[in-house]
């Protein structure tokens, strides 16, 4: 097994294949598992790098969870596990992160990909956001998450083994480190929501993929788009865990996708 240490924490990562180095950033209440269906399919034509962010799955605790310290750790593993600048794949949380990797730290990344990621809320929409925050903080966060996953994250497609695996993992996840993902999600008010995040997401001046299952936020990114390159798929009726429910098309849109943006 591989770890990456990073002053603070210390990251479980693998790396598989040769060529372009893809990294991927999972999840809220997950950890780089998620990935294990779309690594095969990405590995015969990238490099592919997954990590476990800070404490999730087999990465240690750390001091600090918010969007800074995760841009730290996500410029460690480009610098010291890719070796030089790589797309970089971000799913929920982890499409958070990566926009705003792609905003602040352009120099790093090849591209980006986001994956059904949840910020840019329309500001009437903060007080569900808020509400949220305060029953996560309640003796038993891990079955508010399971209620709310049950509501909005899987749609009469979804199989029901993703449901278990979902479900099931959400009960593994501290109190602790479910409060301190919800937060790296919201927190980071730049992105988290509408208008600030209009000019903050147009900074993304890399080519930039998004795959969501709502066709409306997918047309808001596109009104961010700077690079020619940049595009947005839709997949109707998928549930939120895109890259384990629909993992062949979205290997098929980022690699299709890639080669006209490195083309260009």
């Amino acid at each position: 097994m591989s770890y990456l240490e990073t002053g603070d924490s210390t990251l479980f990562y693998t790396a598989t294949g040769t060529g372009t180095p893809v990294v991927l950033v999972h999840g809220w209440t997950a950890d780089s598992t998620d990935y294990s269906w779309l690594i095969p399919l990405l590995e015969p034509h990238f490099r592919v790098i997954a990590y476990d962010l800070r404490g999730f799955g087999k990465s240690a605790p750390a001091g600090g969870y918010g969007m800074n310290r995760q841009l730290d750790d996500l410029t460690a593993v480009i610098e010291h596990v890719a070796g030089e600048p790589a797309l970089i794949v971000g799913h929920s949380l982890g499409g958070t992160i990566v926009s705003s990797m792609a905003a602040e730290h352009p120099a790093r990344l090849l591209g980006v990909v986001a994956l059904d990621a949840p910020y840019a809320v329309e500001e009437d929409g903060r007080p569900r956001i808020e509400g949220m925050r305060e029953r996560l903080a309640g003796g038993n966060p891990q079955e508010v998450v399971k209620a709310f996953f049950s509501q909005v994250s899987f749609t009469d497609q979804t199989p029901a083994w993703l449901r278990t695996l979902v479900l099931r993992r959400v009960e593994s996840v501290s109190s602790e480190m479910i409060r301190a993902g919800y937060a790296a999600l919201w927190d980071h008010a730049p992105i988290a929501f509408r208008p600030e995040s209009d000019h903050y997401l147009s900074r993304r001046t890399c080519p930039v993929l998004v795959i969501h299952k709502n066709a409306a936020s997918a047309a808001y990114e596109e009104s961010t788009f700077q690079h020619p390159a940049s595009r947005t798929v839709v997949l109707p009726g998928a549930g939120h865990w895109v890259q384990i429910e629909r993992a062949e098309e979205v290997s098929a849109a980022i690699q299709d996708w890639w080669t006209t943006a490195r083309a260009g």
